[in-house]
């Protein structure tokens, strides 16, 4: 049986800022690198499709998380947020909604990536940047998947491994 590793005590992350509960899932098992993240448009506020990918782990390689940012997401949210704060004198609660809506679209442009390369070709996975450490332990988890993986299909360990069986008999 093949057990997978989850990133996470429920399965399952937030792919967006705006709408957390929109939600996505990546695990790791003995033979399998899995992908299950809801796409999103307009600034993650809307799902729309989704997109699976199950990548053998014999294909891949060089793992690493980093931080990106959308500089035309900062950009907007730090003008809507303005806007909203030279409005409070007209009207307090577009003021409010529009500090708010300004907020989110800003942290919407700070991501934490999650990249894997399969066959030599990049897999770029974004997640807010309140879902870092999740991407950190999958990060770890794939790595130790690999590790194991490639000790299991290496002959001159497996080989010296059972001689030094024999030898403590």
């Amino acid at each position: 049986m093949v057990q997978s590793r989850k990133i996470s005590p429920n399965d399952n992350f937030a792919v967006s800022l705006i709408a957390p509960w929109v939600k996505g899932n990546i695990s790791v098992d003995n033979n399998f690198l899995r992908v299950d993240i809801q796409n999103t448009v307009l600034f993650g506020m809307l799902p729309a499709g989704r997109s699976k990918d199950t990548s053998p782990l014999n294909t891949v390689s060089n793992v690493y998380t980093s931080s990106s940012y959308h500089l035309g997401a900062i950009f907007l949210g730090a003008l809507l947020a303005l806007a909203g704060l030279f409005s409070f004198g007209s009207s307090a609660f577009t003021a409010l909604i529009l500090i708010l809506i300004g907020v989110a679209v800003f942290g919407s442009g700070i991501k934490t990536v999650f990249t894997y390369e399969r066959s030599g070709i990049a897999k770029t996975i974004e997640l807010p940047f309140f879902e870092a450490n999740h991407a950190r332990e999958l990060e770890e988890q794939v790595i130790q998947a690999l590790a194991k993986y490639q000790d299991d299909r290496n002959v001159a360990t497996s080989t010296a491994a059972i001689t030094e069986a024999i030898k403590n008999k």
